[in-house]
C-alpha cells in the first residue's frame, strides 16, 4: 500500500503503463467463429511420419531396438503392425475435433485427434491412432492427461498469439513423446490457413488446414 500521495500517484502511473503494455503487446484471442472440427487439407496415411521420408526413421519400429513382439497367446493393444502403428490403433483420417466438455483446459480453441464424437478407450475406440510408420496414445487414457502424452492437435497459443498444430507419436520402445511436426500460422480468427514447420522429425514444409 503507498504511504504518500506521491507514493500513490507513482503506483498509479506504474499501474497505467502497465495496463498499456499489456494492450499492445498481448495478442489478441481470436474472435471465431471457429467450426467443430477441421481436418489437414489432403491428408493420407503417409503424408507425415512415412518411414521412406528422411529423418523419419527415429519413429520408425526398428529391429534389436528392445522392442517387445507380439505374442499370439497373449495379444496386447501395443502389439506392432509392420506397416505402421499398432493393433489397437484407428487410422487417422487427418481430423481433430473440439470437445470442451471432455478436455475443458483447452476452451473452445483446441481441437484434437482423440475427440471424435464417440471416442473412448479401448481397441480401436479412438484414442489410439495410427499415421504414418507411427502411433500415439491418449495417456492413461484419461482426456485431462492429454498433454502428458503424444497428440495430434490444433490450438491457439495465447502466450505468443498464434495457431499451432503439433503432431507427436509415442516411442514404440521406451513410450515417450517424439515430435513429429509442428507448425504455426499467424493471426487469423479461426485456424484455417497454411502452417509452416518449426520443429519435428518429418521436414515436410508445409501443411494446410480446412474446415470440415
Amino acid at each position: 500500500m503507498p504511504n504518500t500521495p506521491h507514493d500513490a500517484v507513482k503506483h498509479e502511473k506504474a499501474d497505467e503503463i502497465a495496463a498499456e503494455l499489456r494492450n499492445e503487446y498481448s495478442p489478441n484471442t481470436p474472435t471465431g467463429p471457429t467450426a467443430d472440427s477441421y481436418r489437414i487439407a489432403g491428408y493420407q496415411q503417409n503424408l507425415i511420419g512415412n518411414s521412406k521420408t528422411p529423418g523419419c526413421l527415429v519413429i520408425a519400429a526398428k529391429w534389436n531396438s528392445g522392442l517387445k513382439w507380439p505374442d499370439k497367446n497373449n495379444p496386447q493393444p501395443t502389439d506392432l503392425l509392420w506397416n505402421g502403428g499398432v493393433t489397437a490403433g484407428l487410422w487417422w483420417d487427418g481430423t481433430f475435433y473440439r470437445d470442451a466438455s471432455r478436455y475443458p483446459a483447452g476452451g473452445q480453441l483446441f481441437w484434437c485427434s482423440y475427440f471424435k464424437p464417440g471416442s473412448g478407450p479401448g481397441n480401436k475406440n479412438g484414442y489410439w491412432i495410427n499415421f504414418g510408420c507411427a502411433y500415439s496414445h491418449l495417456a492413461n487414457d484419461d482426456p485431462a492427461q492429454l498433454l502428458a502424452g503424444a497428440s495430434q492437435r490444433l490450438t491457439w497459443n495465447m502466450g505468443v498469439g498464434r495457431w499451432e498444430l503439433v503432431i507427436e507419436a509415442t516411442d514404440y520402445v521406451t513410450y515417450e513423446v517424439r515430435e513429429v511436426w509442428h507448425g504455426t500460422k499467424a493471426g487469423g480468427n479461426d485456424p484455417v490457413g497454411v502452417y509452416t514447420r518449426i520443429a519435428g522429425c518429418d521436414p515436410l514444409a508445409t501443411l494446410t488446414v480446412e474446415a470440415v
